[in-house]
């Protein structure tokens, strides 16, 4: 039976590359499984984040921006163009 490694929250940040603040964040929404060691020592697994990433990863193929999607228009339906974009025109 292997165990796997347990990771500090600042641990798993720098490994993963988010922020403390961000884990902690995820940790207190319950949207990133740890163990409660005592009430105040949370470790993190490698696969804890893993399974975390699968469920917060958009469907693959899906940019997650529907703006590449679609032709950007004025209010009146007109297509915008590069002019536009640098005058500010709507």
């Amino acid at each position: 039976m292997s165990q796997e490694k347990l990771f500090s929250p600042r641990e798993l940040s720098q490994a993963v590359g988010i922020s403390v603040t961000q884990i902690r964040a995820l940790m207190n929404e319950g949207r990133l499984e740890y163990l409660a060691i005592s009430p105040k020592t949370r470790l993190l697994t490698m696969s804890g984040w893993e399974k975390f990433r699968q469920t917060a990863t958009r469907a693959a193929g899906h940019t997650g921006n529907d703006a590449n999607n679609q032709t950007a228009a004025h209010v009146d339906g007109q297509p915008v163009g590069r002019a536009d974009l640098q005058t500010g025109k709507e």
